[in-house]
C-alpha cells in the first residue's frame, strides 16, 4: 500500500499549507450537517485529470485521503473526537506538489464517540441495498445478541475467504476498497477484508474501526485489521480475520477470535 510515499505527500502538503498566505474558502465543497455523527461530506468536481487530496486535521492528528474529481459525494470520519477541525481541498500541480483549492475550519460536537464507527465512510463504504449489508442480514437473523452477531460474522470472514498474494504486489496506493466486490469475489487483501467486515459490523449496529498498522506477529509489512467494540466489557477488542482466514484452513485449532493488543501497533483508524 506504499505507506512510505503517501507519508512523503503528507509531509509535502503540510509545508506547503505553512507557507500560504491566503487561503480559499469554499464552503460548497464540503457539508458539515453529520459533523455531530463523526462524518464529513466532500463533493469535489472538475474536467482536469489531477490528482486530489482532503486532508483533516485536528491536533495532533492528520488523516489525508485522495477524492474523485466526478462530483460524487464522499463521507470522511471524525476519529478525533469533538473539537475543531480543518479541513483542507488540495490538487497536485506536478510530482508531489500540491495547490491549496479550498480550506475550512470547523467544531464538531460529537455525542457519542463510538457512533463515529457506525458510518458509512470512503473506505468502509456501505448503504441498505449493498450485497454485504444483506449478507450480513442473512448470517445474524437468528440471533439479537450483539457478541453473537459479531461472532457469526468473523466466522464467515475466515471461513469464506482467501488471501490475494498477487493483489499485493501490484496494489496502488490510490487503492480504496469495493465491500461487495470483496464479499463476491472471496479473495482480496487485508485491507478489502478490514473494509469488508466493517461494513457488515456496523450494518448491525456494531461499531467497528478499520485499522491500519503493523503487527510483526501476524504479518509482514503495513497491515489492516479491525477493533471491534464489545458492548459487555464495554472495550474495544482486536479481529484481525485476514490472519485468521489464512491460518484456519491449516490449523484450525490455532485460530482464536480476539487478538492481544500489546503484539499491534495502530497507526491510523478509520
Amino acid at each position: 500500500m506504499k505507506n512510505r510515499r503517501l507519508l512523503i505527500q503528507l509531509f509535502i502538503i503540510a509545508a506547503m499549507l505553512a507557507m500560504s498566505t491566503s487561503l480559499a474558502f469554499a464552503a460548497d465543497y464540503f457539508d458539515f450537517t453529520d459533523a455531530g455523527k463523526g462524518i464529513v461530506h466532500v463533493t469535489y468536481k472538475s474536467s482536469s485529470t489531477a490528482k486530489v487530496k482532503v486532508m483533516i486535521e485536528k491536533s495532533p492528528s492528520r488523516y489525508v485521503y485522495d477524492i474523485n474529481s466526478s462530483g460524487i459525494t464522499e463521507n470522511f470520519s471524525l476519529q478525533s473526537g469533538s473539537g475543531t477541525y480543518k479541513i483542507s481541498l488540495l490538487r497536485n500541480t506536478g510530482g508531489n506538489s500540491y495547490a491549496l483549492v479550498s480550506a475550512k475550519s470547523f467544531d464538531a460536537k460529537i455525542t457519542n464517540a463510538n457512533s463515529v464507527y457506525l458510518n458509512s465512510i470512503q473506505n468502509v463504504s456501505f448503504n441498505v441495498d449493498s450485497a454485504a449489508v444483506k449478507k450480513a442480514v442473512e448470517l445474524t437473523k437468528g440471533t439479537d445478541d450483539i457478541g453473537e452477531k459479531a461472532r457469526l460474522l468473523w466466522d464467515y470472514m475466515a471461513k469464506n475467504n482467501k488471501y490475494d498474494f498477487k493483489k499485493l504486489s501490484t496494489i496502488r496506493s490510490y487503492y480504496v476498497p469495493v465491500v461487495d466486490d470483496t464479499l463476491r469475489d472471496k479473495t482480496g487483501i487485508c485491507y478489502d477484508f478490514s473494509s469488508l467486515f466493517a461494513a457488515m459490523l456496523r450494518s448491525q449496529g456494531i461499531p467497528a474501526k478499520l485499522v491500519k498498522g503493523y503487527a510483526p506477529n501476524y504479518a509482514t509489512g503495513y497491515h489492516a485489521w479491525n477493533e471491534v467494540y464489545d458492548a459487555a466489557s464495554k472495550s474495544w477488542v482486536i479481529i484481525d480475520s485476514t490472519y485468521d482466514l489464512q491460518v484456519i484452513k491449516v490449523k484450525p485449532s490455532a485460530v482464536t477470535m480476539f487478538k492481544k493488543s500489546s503484539e499491534y501497533q495502530k497507526i491510523y483508524e478509520y
